[in-house]
């Protein structure tokens, strides 16, 4: 059996893996589902000083203080900022990194910087009169139109540090970079080009696909976790199928 941590993106907490993590662990796996540094239950830390750096010392400390190896590290949409910067301090205790429609930055890169031009913008629009905070992206934008699941999602979402999407992550551990990596597109991208007059995450796919990491696709919006939960669940049992649990050496 597999031990999973998967790691939520902006606007939401651990809770919005709620229907993967169920489905993971009914297959008889271990699942983690940490919330980030003032986002979700933890929101009552949020603050100016909340950094990128801050949410991979999230991660990285679950990691370490369970003393988890072999962790199959999820992130999704900003999650992958994280993940890849947990994989650098940690990396003997990750076996693969999954990205769910994430950004995959090379060293140096922000989020921002990453996301295909004129996002930050748009981004930056969004965030007015705000200062440093960035509000919920509406639903729609990312595909959520199930009433239920908007019902439940609505009250539980939180505004996000717009810093730790302009902040840089360091990638130069030959450790991490010998682990396997992988990228699951979400193929419905209207909402998003909509939003942002281009497709934000499309730089980060082409790196993806020019480095040849394996790369499969689900049927839904960017918040495939709570639209399509059993494919995004079994998405993540193929790669475990793929690539056996082995902790970096």
């Amino acid at each position: 059996m597999a031990t999973f941590v998967l790691v939520h993106g902006a606007f939401v907490g651990g809770f919005y893996w709620r229907k993967v993590a169920s489905r993971l662990s009914a297959a008889g796996h271990t699942v983690y589902t940490p919330t980030l540094t003032g986002c979700g239950e933890r929101s009552h830390l949020l603050s100016p000083s909340v950094s990128l750096k801050t949410h991979i010392t999230d991660v990285a400390n679950v990691l370490s203080y369970e003393d988890l190896t072999g962790v199959i590290l999820v992130g999704h949409s900003y999650g992958g900022m994280v993940i890849t910067g947990v994989a650098e301090q940690v990396p003997e205790r990750i076996a693969q990194l999954v990205y769910l429609d994430a950004a995959a930055p090379t060293d140096g890169q922000t989020a921002t910087g990453g996301f295909a031009q004129g996002t930050g913008d748009v981004l930056q629009s969004m965030s007015a009169g705000t200062e440093w905070l960035l509000p919920p992206i509406p639903l729609a934008v990312y595909g959520v139109t199930d009433p239920e699941t908007v019902a439940w999602a609505e009250g539980r979402r939180t505004p996000h540090p717009l810093a730790t999407l302009s902040q840089p992550v360091t990638v130069n551990n030959p450790q991490a970079a010998r682990l396997p990596r992988s990228y699951i597109r979400c193929a419905q991208r209207q909402g998003l080009v909509a939003a942002f007059g281009a497709d934000p995450l499309a730089p980060f796919v082409a790196r993806v696909r020019a480095e040849g990491w394996p790369l499969t696709e689900v049927d839904s919006g960017h918040d495939a976790m709570v639209i399509v939960p059993d494919q995004v669940a079994a998405q993540l049992l193929e790669r475990l199928a793929a690539a056996p649990v082995q902790a970096a050496v």
